[in-house]
């Protein structure tokens, strides 16, 4: 066996398994730090049925439009504000209860809107975007690609906006703006 002199450069070269893990671990930590800066957690007050305030941070329910507060719809052949209504069911449903948030950073960003995010109710259990869509309180966002089955359920039972009549909140919203 030869011994090496100090001075060979390759006596003092990191060993492989020892890098591979310092850069393993080193990436795992700043994937664990990209996660919880992408998490949103506590109780929620609500903006509107599109929208919900967490520790001040607001941020827009991912995947789905809900009407505006002011946008009127029609039921039983009645103006019936419909935005109104889908602002208080959302509301209802997250009353005294911790919300989660997962800030989407793969959706398109607008920087005159709050973040998008897919918030939960009961650690991931109940998405809470899935169901104001399930509800009726809010349309598939068609730029998403998310929550269509949710919509058709919600259609075929006739709940929340289904119940009546209405325009789709992005139409509604281009000729009253």
């Amino acid at each position: 066996m030869t011994q090496r002199h100090p001075d060979d450069r390759r006596a003092w070269a990191p060993r492989p398994r020892l890098t591979w893990a310092l850069l393993v671990g080193g990436a795992l930590v700043i994937v664990a730090a990209r996660a919880a800066a992408a998490e949103l957690n506590g109780p929620a007050q609500v903006v509107d049925g599109n929208r919900i305030a967490i520790g001040g941070n607001v941020v827009r329910l991912f995947g789905i439009d809900a009407p505006d507060e002011d946008q009127m719809c029609e039921r039983r052949g009645a103006a019936w504000r419909c935005g109104q209504d889908a602002g208080w069911a959302l509301a209802e449903r997250l009353e005294r209860h911790w919300v989660l948030c997962e800030i989407r950073t793969d959706a398109p960003a607008d920087a005159s809107e709050p973040v998008p995010a897919v918030c939960y109710l009961e650690g991931r259990q109940i998405d809470v975007n899935a169901w104001m869509v399930v509800q009726g309180w809010a349309l598939a966002d068609p730029g998403a690609a998310v929550y269509a089955a949710e919509q058709q359920t919600a259609e075929r039972a006739g709940r929340g906006l289904w119940a009546g009549k209405f325009d789709p909140p992005w139409e509604w919203r281009k000729r009253s703006r």
